[in-house]
């Protein structure tokens, strides 16, 4: 097969199982692809406190990103084969710090945002929990 029928059927999968997944929402695969990722904003918090969780979040994953790498080089040193495979190498000199990147500058902008706010304003005050239709439906079933 070419590569664009590669691509085309491995497209047409991931949709297709992004469909099945969201005819069965309340389904443990369907829960754990779809869950909310992040910290989630507390009653009576402030818009610069809670940034600074998103960011403390992001620098997290820098952290994980930092820690695979390591291991990524302990295994390279450790196994002369590994590090001579194409798929190793790009997942540690490419995949890896790529993702640490990204979180970084996620976290960098989030922490600006958080001194925007606390210095500049708005800094609003969190009214409420953020619930979801799906998480309610999951709990008023829970309690039938």
């Amino acid at each position: 097969m070419s590569f664009l029928t590669h691509a085309v059927v491995f497209w047409m999968v991931v949709i297709g199982a992004i469909a099945l997944l969201r005819l069965f929402p309340d389904s443990l695969p369907s829960r754990l692809v779809f869950a909310e990722q992040g910290p989630a904003p507390r009653r009576g918090d402030r818009r610069s406190r809670y940034l600074l969780r998103w960011a403390a979040y992001w620098w997290s994953w820098v952290a994980q990103c930092a820690l695979v790498f390591a291991g990524c080089w302990l295994a390279a040193t450790q196994v002369p084969a590994l590090a001579g495979a194409l798929w190793f190498l790009v997942l540690w000199l490419v995949v890896v710090p790529v993702l640490a990147a990204i979180a970084a500058l996620a976290g960098i902008v989030v922490l600006v945002a958080s001194a925007k706010a606390a210095l500049i304003g708005p800094d609003a005050v969190h009214a409420g929990i953020v619930e979801s239709d799906a998480s309610e439906r999951f709990l008023e079933r829970r309690q039938r």
